[in-house]
């Protein structure tokens, strides 16, 4: 299932193609007001707990949801009559598919596992500690990174400590999240006998040649001040290069030492629609730089590194049995996503090839 040895093989073209699962109920953090793991609007954090089974029971699944950030009062506060900026507006059930069902047939490595969804009400990508007050009324809670620590320490305390496999995965500012969490979840768990990371369309590009870079670099450098984040951005990074950079995973992955898998779109719908694309006149060179995604090629080139670089128009894959599953139409050197992840596959993006 998790071999150790790890396959070199190129990027070929994917072709684009749902199952449910049992409701598994919400779970608030435990004594999440007093510890001010809360939400935008000060409701407590909480995940969706299904606990393992037989060969499963030891073996723990961390999903972090993803949904965005926010960076001023306005946006903040736009999200708190929202999923996500609070936590009363989640169903009191939902189904896990993906990389968390239970069904052995989509998910044959981690249906048994004991597999966690966590909300995502913070907006921050489970980072930062913070709070905004205006004196009339109005109050924001910035407490990323106290729901994290809460959510972990709420898993340890359900025999996480001693498990023997520990996944700590996300989608998008989820995965984002993962990825600064990842070194850290790792240090937390040290009788755990593998613990590994996956960042499912977590790699914000920061593009610093292609157009529009400054709205980039503004913009995570606004949701750092925002929420409080520099303190808890890895230090490896903030003493290399101001810290406002420093939640851009092209600045981040190098440095980390937990294996890390990479999944990720060549097109990532998100970030080709809002925040790579340029405006009019239509720059060529900047824009083929972009798709050649220079950035993914540079940080292959790692024994503890595995990459999955998909060329479907998506963003988030891992929870879609469409995607994530056996029977899977998107293959890269005849390995589907779940199974390139299970056997530890480095797949390099060497080189895509666009026509004028």
């Amino acid at each position: 299932m998790w071999k150790l040895h790890c396959t070199i093989i190129t990027l070929m073209a994917a072709a684009c193609l749902g199952v449910s699962s049992l409701g598994v109920p919400f779970t608030e953090v435990a004594n999440a007001t007093q510890r001010r793991a809360v939400c935008l609007d000060g409701s407590p954090a909480g995940y969706y707990y299904s606990a393992g089974s037989g060969d499963g029971a030891k073996n723990w699944l961390i999903y972090l949801r993803g949904g965005g950030w926010c960076q001023n009062i306005d946006s903040c506060q736009s999200k708190q009559n929202q999923s996500f900026g609070c936590n009363r507006f989640l169903p009191p059930f939902r189904n896990l598919t993906g990389i968390l069902s239970p069904n052995n047939q989509i998910n044959p490595d981690c249906n048994n596992w004991n597999r966690i969804y966590v909300g995502y009400c913070d907006q921050s990508s489970f980072l930062g500690d913070n709070e905004f007050d205006d004196g009339q009324g109005l109050n924001l809670q910035f407490r990323g990174s106290r729901i994290f620590d809460a959510v972990v320490d709420d898993l340890l305390a359900k025999g996480m400590s001693v498990g023997e496999n520990a996944i700590l995965s996300g989608d998008s500012a989820g995965a984002l999240g993962a990825i600064l969490h990842c070194d850290g979840f790792r240090a937390r768990l040290p009788d755990v006998g593998r613990v590994k990371c996956l960042s499912d369309a977590g790699f914000f590009l920061r593009g610093e040649k292609i157009l529009n870079a400054d709205y980039r670099d503004n913009f995570f450098a606004s949701t750092i001040m925002f929420h409080n984040i520099s303190s808890f951005l890895p230090v490896k990074c903030t003493e290399r290069i101001d810290p406002s950079l420093c939640l851009f995973p092209e600045n981040l992955v190098g440095d980390i030492q937990t294996p890390l898998f990479i999944l990720n779109s060549a097109f990532d719908i998100y970030q080709v629609k809002f925040l790579l694309v340029p405006p009019p006149p239509y720059d060529r060179k900047s824009w083929d730089s972009c798709l050649n995604n220079l950035a993914l090629r540079e940080i292959s080139n790692n024994p503890s590194r595995g990459m999955f670089i998909e060329a479907c128009f998506s963003h988030a894959v891992a929870y879609d049995e469409r995607y994530w599953s056996p029977n899977s139409t998107i293959k890269l050197g005849n390995l589907t996503i779940q199974e390139a992840f299970a056997n530890c596959t480095i797949i390099i993006f060497s080189k895509l090839m666009f026509s004028p």
